[in-house]
């Protein structure tokens, strides 16, 4: 009799049923392997993706310090050569003036001294002090008044001709040059550099108010400026030219200056252009003038000791437009005391001719 016992209802197990189970639970352990693996690689890449981050984190700051610091050692150069000018400057004129002062006796003074009279006309002559006319912020009010608070909105008016206009800023009506050819019209004009008829070594007052000639070279006056750019958003452009009759421009798409309160600080940004961006050292700065000291070097006066114009000084050469206009003098002008656009033609070099001009 056999060992077997035979269960009731009871069948045999079909043929590769051990075999298929088998099969898929190392199927299942495959997947969650898969599973698992694609977790891992997730998270490494998100690990790795982290530390690109952080890496170029790092190198952007880098990048930053090591701006600051050639913008650290730009100053220096240009402060060093100044005042290696300046010492030389003045040895020549001591010297100058030594021998000036040393007797040379003639023979004839040595045997028969003769007196010697001087003339009323000589005794009393005397350089006549240079006297320039100073624009008044405001204007005489035209027939009805102004009644557009810039150029752009006098454009807009058909108003479509390069001119002198009367804007009106506040309560006040306001003379200015309107650009109404370059890049489609309606700029007003804020300063203007193109033959040194203007002198614009100045006080904090007469920049505050303005000077100079609407149809010839002037500056608007810091407080119009304000007026200006505190009613709208506007865009700030500077045309330059060198003496080879070269052109270039800088455009920003954001100008804006403070008030008197706040020494009519600049706020400057969005270059674009051909230029070179020259003016974002001085995003920030308050204005310095030769008789008031803003800008961010310690002792020592960037407006009194490099032209006496006026700016917004950080450093004294990467721009000053309204540095001494010097002439023709190449690339061997005296640092930074020219009309200096440093990223295009050097602090060394003094430009021929320069428009600044916004619109909104």
């Amino acid at each position: 009799m056999s060992s077997k016992k035979l269960l009731p209802n009871s069948e045999a197990a079909p043929e590769g049923s051990v075999g298929r189970h088998g099969n898929q639970r190392t199927l299942g352990i495959v997947l969650a392997l898969s599973g698992l693996a694609a977790v891992a690689s997730v998270v490494t890449l998100l690990f790795v993706g982290r530390e690109l981050t952080f890496l170029r984190a790092q190198q952007e700051a880098l990048h930053r310090d090591l701006r600051d610091q050639q913008e650290k050692d730009h100053d220096q150069l240009v402060l060093l050569r100044s005042q290696l000018q300046d010492l030389m400057q003045g040895k020549h004129e001591l010297g100058a003036k030594c021998c000036s002062e040393r007797p040379t006796p003639s023979p004839e003074a040595a045997t028969s001294p003769r007196p010697t009279s001087t003339s009323p006309r000589d005794a009393g002559t005397t350089a006549a002090p240079r006297r320039t006319q100073v624009t008044a912020a405001t204007s005489t009010e035209p027939d009805g008044g102004a009644q557009a608070s810039d150029c752009a909105e006098l454009y807009a008016a058909g108003q479509t001709t390069s001119g002198v206009y009367n804007i009106r800023l506040g309560s006040s009506n306001v003379e200015t040059y309107c650009d109404m050819d370059t890049a489609g019209g309606g700029w007003t004009v804020i300063q203007r550099r193109q033959d040194g008829s203007v002198p614009f070594n100045r006080t904090w007052e007469e920049y505050k108010h303005g000077f100079g000639n609407k149809s010839g070279e002037y500056w608007l006056g810091n407080e119009n400026i304000h007026l200006l750019t505190n009613q709208k958003n506007y865009t700030l452009r500077v045309d330059l030219q060198d003496w080879g009759g070269q052109t270039r421009y800088a455009t920003y798409s954001s100008f804006r200056v403070s008030g008197e309160s706040d020494q009519y600080r600049l706020r400057i940004s969005g270059y674009s252009g051909t230029a070179g961006d020259s003016m974002r050292y001085n995003n920030g700065m308050m204005f310095s003038t030769v008789d008031r000291d803003n800008d961010a070097i310690n002792n020592y006066h960037c407006s009194q000791r490099n032209g006496q114009g006026g700016w917004w000084f950080r450093g004294c050469g990467y721009s000053f437009l309204n540095g001494r206009y010097l002439g023709n003098c190449g690339s061997s002008c005296p640092a930074a005391k020219g009309v200096v656009w440093f990223r295009w033609r050097g602090y060394s070099y003094s430009l021929k001719s320069v428009t600044m001009k916004i619109r909104p």
